[in-house]
């Protein structure tokens, strides 16, 4: 997948999912990130999950989606 398409993907996060990502590019587990934004945990892998899927990013056992968006967060920033 490009870069350019990940980029665009990005673009179709809500404000909260881009706040969620931004704390996880920041190395936060899901619970410290719903501890910072006062939200259940619950709603949190909410979050995550609809991340991953805007992003494309599909269950692989070979990849890490979370380390995955996060590298397309930080791609986007540079």
């Amino acid at each position: 997948m490009t870069t350019t398409l990940f980029r665009s993907r990005l673009d179709q996060l809500s404000p909260r999912e881009l706040e969620v990502l931004a704390l996880m590019a920041e190395g936060r587990s899901n619970r410290a990130i719903g501890e910072q934004l006062t939200v259940e945990l619950k709603t949190v892998e909410t979050h995550v999950s609809r991340v991953f899927t805007k992003l494309g990013l599909n269950e692989d056992r070979h990849e890490n989606r979370r380390v995955l968006a996060v590298l397309t967060f930080f791609d986007r920033a540079s």
